[in-house]
């Protein structure tokens, strides 16, 4: 997949370089030259230009990525003018580093749904769930286990919990069942929020599309659940 990192901080630089282990393409996008210099071996592709003005902005293949990820973390009122340009520009899958609750109030507004919070492993996790169709968040325990955020595979749609045998056909285990339901913010912005439904295993409990799997297992068991 290809995807652009603005921003090539500690968290930026952190994705970028985590992407492209993973075999993916990257553009790495930051506004200063000595900056841009230091990753260029690492990076696949890295450009230093001002992304707060629309004539650079669109010498990039924004359309041509699968996503972009706004990861300007020093100051705030910059990465929320990238957003909106990104916005206006028409790209799809806007990933905006969010460091204050007013700023992701902001970018609520301009319809931006995904974010990342500026924590010590944030970049890992959002660079594996990039890496991962399906994979909504993650936290890894070990180096081989992790409790991993799953959106339900199509095929388990309207399946109750006890048809489907987690534990012997793949491996894994179901911790709990995530359901999004809608509330206003302080600008009258409708919002998405998740509510765990609790301990659900053994329960009649349905599954329905927009529901996220909590599951504990090994990575390397959780493609074959996903593409179940």
């Amino acid at each position: 997949m290809k995807f652009i990192v603005f921003g090539l901080g500690n968290f930026g630089a952190s994705l970028a370089n985590k992407l492209v282990k993973l075999g993916h393409e990257v553009i790495g996008v930051d506004s200063h030259h000595e900056i841009t210099e230091k990753w260029k071996d690492q990076i696949t592709h890295v450009i230093a230009l001002d992304a707060s003005s629309p004539d650079a902005m669109r010498t990039l293949p924004l359309k041509d990525v699968d996503a972009v990820i706004v990861a300007i973390g020093e100051k705030p009122g910059i990465g929320i003018m990238v957003a909106a340009l990104l916005k206006q520009m028409g790209v799809k899958r806007i990933i905006s580093r969010v460091i204050t609750p007013l700023q992701r109030t902001v970018l609520e507004t301009m319809n931006v749904r995904e974010f990342a919070d500026p924590e010590s492993d944030s970049a890992e996790r959002l660079a594996y769930q990039l890496d991962l169709k399906g994979v909504v968040n993650s936290h890894r325990v070990t180096d081989k286990f992790g409790l991993i955020e799953v959106e339900v595979p199509g095929v388990f749609e309207g399946s109750k919990i006890s048809e489907i045998d987690f534990q012997n056909e793949f491996g894994i285990t179901l911790v709990t069942v995530l359901r999004t339901t809608e509330e206003k913010n302080i600008f009258g912005v409708i919002h998405p929020v998740r509510e765990s439904m609790g301990i659900v295993d053994k329960r009649e409990f349905v599954l329905t599309k927009g529901d996220t799997l909590l599951l504990f297992c090994e990575v390397s068991k959780l493609e074959r659940f996903i593409e179940s």
